[in-house]
């Protein structure tokens, strides 16, 4: 097998373990988030201020398309405020590398050096990095979270637990009653959602028709897509009160 691809027997364990997730997630989903905890603003968070900080950003705009760059920038708001939550301490440009480039394979070609979008996404990230000038340090974070963003338990790690929350919160609504509701209001004002499903949707199945064993695909064919459907913030939940 190609690195990241999942045997049979992982397979069927990947999707018990996305149907007991989307049993746990009922609640929320039909909850919606819960009220603010004040009547303030939420700040929207910079970004860290250095230039391999700003160069992912240049590569995430012309890598990515527009939904799916919004998605990664919501994914580092989110994964700040799951910092608060969890009492995390993060390294911060790790951390946002991370959010920013976690999807750059989503969709991308099929390629006999992995079997698992997340891989090939990791992987790339660690060479930008290093092309960069970062650390070995920085480069191996990185390169951890975004392979084990699509797992469906929160992987160990404060980074890849954070990417991996994140991404499950602004995909399908995973732990959304944990984050502050103005949290939530100010991110999907901030970063539209306008076209994200529908984007997100294609990719995912050009990731089940060229990577069929991987956990990406084996989600998609369990039943992903009524989760990402029935996100309340897909839904609009924040927009009322």
């Amino acid at each position: 097998m190609e690195p990241g691809e999942l045997s049979a027997g992982d397979r069927a364990r990947t999707v018990g373990a996305a149907v007991l997730q989307q049993l746990v997630m009922l609640p929320g989903t039909v909850l919606g988030p819960r009220r603010g905890s004040s009547d303030s603003a939420w700040p929207i968070v910079e970004a860290p201020d250095s230039r391999l900080c700003r160069d992912a950003l240049d590569e995430a705009r012309e890598c990515l398309s527009t939904p799916v760059l919004m998605h990664s920038l919501r994914c580092w708001q989110y994964a700040t405020a799951f910092a608060a939550v969890d009492g995390l301490r993060p390294d911060w440009e790790a951390l946002y590398l991370a959010c920013v480039l976690h999807d750059l394979e989503l969709g991308g070609e099929q390629r006999s050096t992995a079997g698992c979008f997340a891989i090939l996404g990791a992987e790339r990230a660690r060479q930008f990095i290093h092309l960069g000038d970062g650390s070995e340090r920085t480069a191996r974070i990185v390169y951890q979270a975004i392979a084990r963003h699509m797992d469906v338990s929160t992987p160990k790690g404060s980074e890849a637990a954070l990417l991996h929350d994140a991404a499950y919160l602004d995909v399908s609504g995973r732990r959304i009653r944990d984050v502050d509701r103005h949290c939530l209001d100010a991110v999907e004002s901030f970063y539209a959602r306008e076209g994200f499903v529908a984007d997100f949707a294609s990719r995912m199945k050009v990731e089940s028709r060229l990577r069929p064993k991987s956990t990406a695909s084996t989600l998609w064919r369990s039943g992903m897509y009524p989760a990402v459907k029935s996100n309340p913030l897909q839904r609009g939940f924040t927009s009322s009160r």
